[in-house]
């Protein structure tokens, strides 16, 4: 028993530490933790449903994940590394009659961040094996050209205010008529 006083007594005591989300969202408090070492919690993941952060009901179906990044004061700064649709939500619009084409790019923002692209077309019918390569090849030099003239921060922001989404539809519509155009997922890749 002494022996693990002496340790308590070497630690110090468990502080707490707010959590916040990335610039993009203000930096509002996403949750508080406890730590004896502001250091140990540099690279936790918390994740969050996207409605909490922006008062929009429509976003319920999302989540974004956020990594520490680094502690000032009492708050642990966090940058924005993942973003996910929920698969009951993407169960829920496919419907029969129509073709579901799910996509995924690896890219490079304009300033040198990686991340996986996962956009979900659903088109209005039924359509022809050709028709869905066509929507894939103009979907994946949409995003090559917007992710080498787009900053990461930027992405983030218009892929949060369903930007993209619209950018995209008017793009790929003109190829066939679609009903729901989104980005399933979005992943920043660290190295």
């Amino acid at each position: 028993i002494k022996m693990v006083v002496q340790a308590l007594s070497k630690k110090g005591r468990k502080k707490w530490y707010t959590i916040t989300a990335s610039a993009n969202f203000n930096e509002k408090p996403l949750g508080e933790t406890l730590s004896y070492e502001p250091e140990k919690l540099i690279g936790r993941v918390v994740s969050v449903n996207l409605s909490n952060l922006t008062g929009n009901l429509k976003a319920q179906n999302i989540q974004v994940s956020f990594k520490v990044k680094e502690i000032k004061d009492n708050y642990a700064v966090t940058e924005l590394i993942g973003y996910e649709m929920s698969q009951s939500y993407v169960k829920r619009v496919v419907r029969t009659g129509r073709d579901r084409v799910d996509l995924s790019f690896a890219g490079m923002t304009k300033d040198k961040v990686k991340v996986i692209v996962k956009p979900f077309l659903l088109t209005k019918f039924n359509t022809h094996r050709s028709v869905k390569s066509a929507l894939k090849e103009k979907c994946k030099a949409f995003f090559d050209k917007y992710l080498s003239e787009t900053e990461y921060h930027t992405f983030i922001s218009q892929l949060i205010s369903n930007k993209i989404n619209q950018d995209m539809r008017e793009v790929l519509s003109k190829v066939y008529p679609l009903g729901n155009v989104e980005v399933r997922a979005m992943k920043r890749v660290l190295d």
